[in-house]
C-alpha cells in the first residue's frame, strides 16, 4: 500500500511538473498570440522580421488611426485608437491579482493608503 502511494505521488508530481512547463512553453498569454504576430509580420516567411517588414506594420497602424486621413495623429484619435485595446487588457486581468485592492496591480497603492503609511 505504501508504495501505491509513493508512485501515485511521484506520477501528481510528473504531471503537475510537465504540465506547468507545457503552459509556460506556451507564453506569458497562455496562448500562441506571440507566435501568430510574428508569423502574420513575416510576410516574406524567412522567420525574419526586416525592417520593411516591421515599418509596413506600423504604417498600416498609423493608417487605421488616422480616422480623418490628414496624415497626422492628434491626441483623441490615439485615444480613440487605444481605448479598446486598454479595456481588453483591463478584462483579461480582472482576477489575475491576489494582493491590494480590486482591479490594481499589486504595485499600485491607493492614495488613502499612501496618506497613511506617509503619516
Amino acid at each position: 500500500m505504501r508504495k501505491l502511494v509513493m508512485m501515485v505521488l511521484i506520477l501528481l508530481g510528473a504531471v503537475m511538473l510537465l504540465g506547468n512547463n507545457y503552459a509556460l512553453a506556451k507564453g506569458p498569454h497562455g496562448d500562441m498570440r506571440g507566435k501568430a504576430h510574428f508569423d502574420a509580420m513575416d510576410t516574406d516567411k524567412d522567420g525574419k522580421i526586416s525592417h520593411d517588414e516591421h515599418m509596413a506594420k506600423c504604417e498600416n497602424r498609423f493608417k487605421a488611426m488616422d480616422t480623418n486621413n490628414d496624415g497626422f495623429l492628434t491626441r483623441e484619435e490615439c485615444g480613440k485608437a487605444w481605448q479598446e485595446p486598454k479595456e481588453e487588457i483591463k478584462e483579461r486581468g480582472k482576477g489575475r491579482h491576489s494582493q491590494g485592492q480590486t482591479g490594481t496591480l499589486p504595485t499600485q497603492v491607493s492614495p488613502e493608503k499612501s496618506k497613511s503609511t506617509s503619516d
